[in-house]
C-alpha cells in the first residue's frame, strides 16, 4: 500500500530556504537578458551562475547521497558536476553560459521541490511496479504519467525517473517521443502476494 505524507504546518526554516531559492531562480533568469556579450560579460555572467548556485551545492551532494533511484542520483551528479566552480578563471561563450544557467534553474526547481514532505523516488517506482505485477497497468499500455504523479501527490519529474529506473529492469519501455509504455509480462514471474487491482487505463486516470 502507498501511504501519502501528511501535510504539515510550513517550518520558518523551509519557507525561509524556500525564499531563498525564489530568489536565486530570478537571479539566474536574469543573468541572460542583456544584449550585448563582449568576452567581459561572458566571464561576469559564469561569475553570477556560480554564485547563485555554489550555496545549495552541499545540499545538492545530500539530495544525490540520500536518494534510493539511480535515474535521481544520475541527474544530481550531473549537475553538481556542471555547477561546480572551476578552480582556474572560466573563459567559455555566450551560449555555455545560457547552458549553464539552465542547468543551474533545474537543480534549484529540483531542491525546491524536495522541501516539502513528499515519497520519494525509489517510492515511486515500487508503487508503479505493483501496479504492472498486479495487472492494474497493462501489457503496451502507455503509463499516464501525469495522473499517476496526480495519485501519488508527487512531481511528474518523479514518476518520469521512476520510470527510467524500471526501464533498465526491462518493466517499461520509453519511447523516443519520451512517453513509456509498460513491456509484455509474460516472461516475467509475478511477485507473490500482490493483490490484483482494478485495471488503470487512460479513460479512468487521465491521459499521460
Amino acid at each position: 500500500m502507498f501511504v501519502l505524507a501528511l501535510r504539515r504546518p510550513a517550518d520558518p526554516a523551509v519557507v525561509r530556504t524556500a525564499t531563498k531559492l525564489k530568489e536565486d531562480l530570478a537571479a539566474l533568469r536574469r543573468v541572460t537578458t542583456r544584449r550585448a556579450w563582449p568576452a567581459a560579460a561572458v566571464a561576469e555572467a559564469h561569475h553570477h551562475i556560480y554564485a547563485s548556485t555554489q550555496p545549495w551545492l552541499s545540499l545538492a551532494r545530500t539530495r544525490r547521497d540520500t536518494t534510493d533511484s539511480p535515474a535521481d542520483r544520475a541527474r544530481w551528479d550531473v549537475w553538481i558536476a556542471a555547477l561546480t566552480p572551476p578552480e582556474q578563471s572560466v573563459r567559455g561563450t555566450y551560449a555555455q553560459a545560457c547552458v549553464l544557467v539552465g542547468q543551474g534553474r533545474e537543480m534549484l526547481r529540483a531542491l525546491r521541490e524536495t522541501l516539502a514532505p513528499c515519497p520519494s523516488v525509489g517510492s515511486v517506482a515500487k508503487e508503479i511496479e505493483r501496479l504492472i505485477r498486479a495487472g492494474a497497468l497493462k501489457p503496451a499500455a502507455r503509463v499516464p504519467r501525469r495522473s499517476l504523479a496526480r495519485r501519488l501527490r508527487v512531481p511528474t519529474v518523479y514518476v518520469d525517473l521512476a520510470l527510467a529506473d524500471l526501464a533498465t529492469r526491462k518493466l517499461v519501455e520509453i519511447r523516443a517521443s519520451g512517453s513509456a509504455v509498460v513491456l509484455d509480462a509474460a516472461a516475467r514471474v509475478s511477485a507473490p502476494g500482490l493483490q490484483q487491482d482494478p485495471a488503470i487505463d487512460e479513460t479512468s486516470v487521465g491521459a499521460a
